[in-house]
């Protein structure tokens, strides 16, 4: 239980941690590639203002440009004039001379980015990063003139390489941190939970010891009033008129104390893990068919209809007495909310490497929003019928904890008003 328990404080801190880390690492990330940039578009936004201080001073001259490549640009970057249809007519990748004469790469006339010039075209100016000879690109591309009609289109373009290596870095860093310091919360989640659980768990254990002395305790006490109630019982001509009826409900009282102090008794040392099963091979089959037998005649004098379908021979390893005793809290659950005329059926089959268990009966059904709490310890969908039939609320209870010891599982279907279907499933044996 505490372990289970443990195990959701720490998923719990791990993923609001998580999402803290991620949160910040990616605003941390969208922050440094907003600004990483920044530089670039300066030197950009810079040849673009030398380009036009230069035509300013020529006139407006376009082909001035092609005769004067090296007197307006920046060698570290690469920029080139088209006419609007994107041809390009001039490039600084040809503004290199020798003896041949100019020297141009096979791409020199290439356009670093496309769309940036369809974008500019639109809107006046277009800045983006693509990729241009295998590597990033800072592409600003603007129309000129910026006021009226387009007559060339200039397009600077700077590698950005150390920046995305440098964000390429630092998301790896942040990946990395982030991971390890989720792994080192994860400890130190371990670590304060099992800390946080330490009262707890002292209290529980204080609690646990307390319900078991208790019930041990009263056992004495509970058979002595008994005893008693049934030595008056045998003298019932010699007490006064209708105290010997009052004795008889001491007695069937006494025996339902008796059973509560025996369910609670067995469930503190379950809580405890100070029961021990017997665990051996059991003929399931036969134990589900004695123990049917045996409930069948009281199924009878109820004027209940009981039915067993046993098919082919289920072996599992477990406690034959917990066994019989998880086998005679269902089916008593069940003739116990079932009304005269209806039906309880049991099957048992081999199926998929486990022995499956089913009971179902035609009563009264529980209702949807009480299912999910029918094996908590005291609860009854019907007290008044549950007090009537002896009944103590931990049958249910002590069946899961059986189930479970067996590492097996127990599931429940109802109808409210139509029936009820328990299903166990236990690990079959190769016996």
């Amino acid at each position: 239980m505490f372990r289970a328990a443990r195990q959701r404080l720490v998923a719990w801190n791990v993923l609001v941690l998580s999402i803290i880390v991620a949160v910040f690492g990616g605003v941390v990330y969208a922050f440094y590639s907003s600004q990483i940039y920044n530089g670039a578009d300066a030197q950009l936004r810079s040849q673009a203002d030398r380009i036009d201080h230069y035509l300013a001073e020529h006139g407006g001259d376009l082909t001035s440009l092609t005769f004067s490549y090296n007197t307006p640009f920046d060698r570290e970057d690469r920029t080139i004039w088209a006419n609007t249809a994107g041809q390009v007519n001039a490039t600084t990748d040809c503004s290199t001379a020798n003896i041949f004469g100019f020297s141009c790469p096979k791409d020199a006339f290439h356009l670093a980015s496309l769309d940036g010039v369809h974008q500019a075209l639109a809107d006046g100016s277009d800045l983006r990063t693509a990729s241009f000879r295998d590597e990033p690109q800072r592409v600003l591309t603007y129309v000129y003139p910026q006021t009226g009609a387009p007559l060339a289109v200039f397009q600077i373009s700077r590698s950005v390489q150390a920046e995305e290596n440098s964000l390429q870095t630092v998301k790896r860093l942040l990946i990395l941190g982030g991971l390890l310091g989720i792994i080192l919360a994860g400890f130190g989640s371990f670590f304060l939970a099992n800390r946080a659980l330490v009262p707890i768990r002292k209290a529980f254990a204080r609690q646990r010891q307390f319900t078991a002395d208790a019930s041990h305790e009263l056992r004495t006490p509970l058979a002595l009033i008994r005893a008693n109630a049934e030595m008056l019982c045998r003298h019932g001509e010699q007490l006064p008129h209708g105290d010997a009826e009052l004795i008889s409900e001491i007695i069937q009282e006494t025996d339902h104390l008796n059973r509560l102090v025996s369910d609670l008794l067995t469930l503190a040392r379950a809580d405890s893990e100070k029961v021990k099963l017997t665990t051996k091979p059991v003929d399931f089959r036969a134990l589900v068919s004695e123990v049917h037998e045996d409930l069948q005649r009281i199924a009878e004098s109820r004027g209940i209809g009981s039915s067993v379908s046993l098919n082919g021979q289920v072996t599992v390893d477990g406690d034959e007495v917990r066994l019989r005793q998880l086998l005679l809290i269902l089916l008593d659950n069940a003739l116990k909310y079932t009304d005269p005329g209806g039906r309880v059926d049991v099957s048992l089959e081999r199926e998929d490497g486990h022995a499956r268990l089913q009971i179902a009966d035609t009563g009264i059904g529980i209702p949807t929003d009480d299912l999910p709490r029918i094996f908590d310890r005291f609860y009854r969908v019907d007290r008044a019928r549950e007090h009537e039939s002896g009944g103590t609320g931990l049958g249910l209870a002590i069946a899961q904890w059986i189930v479970q010891a067996h590492h097996g599982n127990i599931k429940v279907d109802s109808e409210l008003g139509k029936g009820t279907r328990f299903q166990v499933d236990l690990p079959a044996s190769s016996h």
